[in-house]
């Protein structure tokens, strides 16, 4: 009989899940959307929502009658899960943006001897030091903390909720902090006693190929899947989109599309400079290396306060409408600085900063819809260009296209670059579904289409122009609201001064970060 696995991608907003063959053909994709009951706090998630929309994901699958030979995990991180003995969360999860983390990281940071801060291989920021929630809780939530038997993550709560273990593979547990990182990819159980996190309270690590426990009986009745079925631990859905794009090869780079605007690199070395967000990969001896923005959120926003609306056709209808633009339109639009949220690395930026610099009475919607995209594909370009310059890797662009055909072509346009672009709608989920196989024994090849992108040659002297522009607007409207330049913009910079002396007005240069 065929064997088929389940790949399940719990996204920041929804769940995704696939149902992939041994010879690597997805059959079913499925999307359900978290439905969060009553209001929460700044940065605070709703476990019980992810629950819901895995139920809803896996009963859409109609896999109900499938023999199932394994499945895979994709989540979302990093986000801290409070549990009680029976795996229930005690209260509500915490994100990195909860107010009151940055405060008590810093204390952290403080605290940290040299060697301990080079072995956690990251920035010490809320992002990259979850457990931090635990003071958090003890301070906010008192009665609460108390009854907390594990802090999880969300791989950890589905997880549980799946095969009734806990586990915390090393893609999720590299930005929980007090973890070796760049080493042994081990909870360090003497720091995080030291900072007064109980170390009784981090599940157990666990790599994310091997079997965490099978699906449960009340697990397979409430997804309507085969209870018995092997479960694999899983993994991030960044590493789970770059494990199943093949990044491993050295041959490509990462473009991933959601919420948050993510770039990928893949090395067998840990980096040391804390440039990017740093992460243990799939298997031993490999590291991811992450520059995200938040792009998805970005779009999204724009769209609202041009106009479009809050329903989901509201980003590609403004995305349509910049692909309309022609060089005279794009030439005297006004210039979006997209931070709309504090951002992670390469940026660091510690407070929100965006707006539309130049927006007058004489605009049109064509020019501040190009405003808007250029300025959100501009800075996922300066996340690029913060890695150090490999002309054999490619950009491989996937998930959430916002726009379709025009947001891919408009990419490669802003980049100055030809792109691959992956039609892969779900790939966490494939990925996960691909952990789920191999974690038993099964070796499926995925079977993928990608389409080539070029930039239009008639736009590259006006974007060349358009772009040095933004970075010299960025630059000054982050100095004039304080936030101190980082290494993007210094290496910006100079590979700005570079290609004004060297290079031909559409030509590219990426330069390494310092």
């Amino acid at each position: 009989m065929a064997k088929h696995f389940v790949g399940i991608d719990v996204g920041t907003t929804a769940t995704k899940a696939v149902v992939l063959t041994e010879s690597g053909t997805v059959l079913t994709r499925v999307r359900a959307p978290h439905v969060v009951g009553l209001p929460l706090e700044s940065g605070r998630v709703d476990p019980v929502s992810w629950w819901g929309s895995v139920q809803e994901a896996c009963r859409a699958l109609g896999a109900e009658n499938l023999e199932l030979a394994g499945i895979g995990l994709s989540v979302h991180s990093p986000v801290a899960v409070p549990m009680d003995e029976t795996g229930r969360h005690v209260s509500a999860g915490y994100r990195f943006e909860t107010p009151g983390l940055p405060e008590i990281v810093q204390s952290i940071r403080t605290r940290l001897s040299p060697a301990e801060a080079v072995m956690l291989g990251n920035r010490v920021t809320p992002a990259t030091f979850m457990m931090a929630a635990y003071v958090l809780m003890q301070e906010q939530e008192p009665s609460a903390a108390r009854d907390i038997r594990v802090l999880g993550s969300v791989g950890t709560y589905i997880g549980h909720r799946l095969t009734g273990k806990y586990a915390m593979d090393p893609t999720q547990a590299s930005y929980f902090g007090a973890f070796d990182v760049v080493g042994t990819w081990t909870w360090q159980e003497g720091l995080a006693e030291k900072l007064g996190i109980p170390a009784t309270i981090l599940p157990p690590v666990r790599a994310s190929l091997s079997n965490l426990g099978r699906l449960t009986s009340a697990a397979g009745e409430a997804l309507r899947l085969q209870p018995g079925a092997p479960v694999v631990v899983g993994a991030g859905d960044t590493a789970c989109a770059a494990y199943a794009a093949g990044i491993d090869t050295g041959r490509t780079r990462l473009f991933t599309l959601g919420t948050t605007h993510v770039i990928t690199d893949y090395d067998t070395a840990p980096s040391r400079d804390g440039l990017h967000l740093q992460r243990a990969h799939i298997r031993p001896r490999q590291w991811l290396r992450h520059g995200v923005c938040n792009g998805g959120l970005a779009l999204s926003v724009a769209a609202r306060m041009l106009g479009y609306g809050t329903g989901p056709d509201a980003v590609p209808k403004m995305v349509n409408r910049a692909m309309r633009a022609e060089a005279d339109t794009i030439a005297r639009s006004p210039f979006f600085i997209p931070h709309v949220r504090a951002e992670r690395g390469p940026f660091w930026l510690e407070t929100p900063q965006a707006g539309f610099l130049g927006l007058n009475a004489d605009t049109d919607e064509t020019a501040a819809a190009w405003a808007a995209v250029e300025g959100v594909l501009f800075a996922d370009r300066l996340v690029l260009e913060s890695f150090p310059h490999d002309s054999a890797k490619k950009i491989l662009l996937a998930g959430d296209v916002s726009g379709g055909e025009a947001f891919t072509q408009l990419a490669a346009d802003m980049f100055s670059a030809p792109m691959q672009v992956s039609t892969e709608s779900h790939l966490p989920a494939v990925g996960a579904a691909l952990l789920a196989a191999e974690g038993t024994s099964a070796h499926p090849i995925l079977r993928q289409n990608l389409e080539q992108i070029a930039p239009r040659p008639e736009l590259r002297p006006v974007i060349a122009a358009r772009w040095k522009r933004f970075t010299e607007a960025r630059t000054d409207y982050l100095g004039k609201a304080g936030a101190p330049a980082t290494a993007v913009d210094t290496a910006t910079a100079e590979a700005t001064a570079d290609q004004e002396a060297t290079a031909p007005t559409d030509a590219i240069t990426f330069s390494a970060a310092p």
